[in-house]
């Protein structure tokens, strides 16, 4: 974990679709983009932009989450979440 450095980052995506949908999870009544869905995807680009550089058997593990969901984002739109490591504890 010597290489992990600040600046480190990682762009995932993904297209919306009635799976990751709101209406589909139960957190609203509308087929846009899920906040949970949100937050995952935002998991995903963490976790994938220092991968390569863990130890083997080591993992992220995210312990809270402050966001705004401030658009909705219909089926068949692209969303990304870019993640960007900031430091090193």
């Amino acid at each position: 974990m010597e290489n992990l450095k600040p600046g480190i980052t990682y762009t995932a995506e993904t297209i919306v679709s009635e799976d990751n949908s709101a209406l589909r999870l139960g957190s609203g009544q509308l087929a846009v983009f899920a906040t949970p869905m949100m937050i995952a995807l935002m998991e995903n680009a963490s976790l994938n932009a220092v991968a390569p550089y863990l130890d083997e058997g080591a993992d992220t593990v995210g312990t809270a989450v402050n966001i705004v969901h401030s658009k909705a984002t219909p089926v068949g739109d692209k969303v990304t979440a870019t993640a960007i490591l900031t430091g090193v504890d």
